[in-house]
């Protein structure tokens, strides 16, 4: 006969294991702020450079990445603008963490772009960037980002 405590205390276990995202599912999400490197409209000259930068100023689990874009002129399935998030390292290195493409946008019509696949970066690292590079010959894009987090540490 097995021993009801041990049972109860294995139960509590399963439960709480099972209640720990949900409480984290709780927390509102954090907006990080964006600091400019290059004013909107970004040009096609200066297509896989960097957008802006934002501090990683805590552990965080990234949650969603959206940007609103906007082609000017030229954007269709053959030329348009990929977006990556990318996060980057102490030691100056960098991963892609997200990235959308406005490969399906309409030019001159604003569009939200989503990427909920985000993936994690180490909790060393220090900060997130935004490299926009284009495909043969899209028009400027007015880029607006949000990256809603999950604040996990300190």
């Amino acid at each position: 006969m097995s021993d009801p405590n041990l049972t109860i205390q294995r139960q509590i276990l399963e439960l709480e294991t099972t209640l720990e995202p949900l409480r984290k599912a709780d927390v509102p999400a954090l907006y990080l702020p964006w600091s400019q490197r290059a004013l909107n409209p970004f040009p096609l000259a200066s297509s896989g450079g960097v957008w802006g930068d934002c501090p990683q100023p805590w552990n965080n689990v990234p949650l969603v990445f959206n940007v609103i874009a906007d082609v000017l002129t030229t954007n269709n399935g053959t030329n348009f603008w990929t977006i990556e998030l990318l996060t980057l390292t102490a030691a100056g290195a960098s991963s892609v963490v997200a990235s959308v493409t406005t490969a399906a946008l309409t030019a001159n019509i604003p569009a939200r772009l989503s990427d909920t696949s985000v993936t994690a970066p180490a909790s060393t690292d220090v900060g997130y960037f935004i490299k926009l590079t284009a495909t043969l010959s899209p028009g400027s894009i007015f880029v607006f980002p949000a990256l809603a987090v999950l604040r996990t540490g300190n």
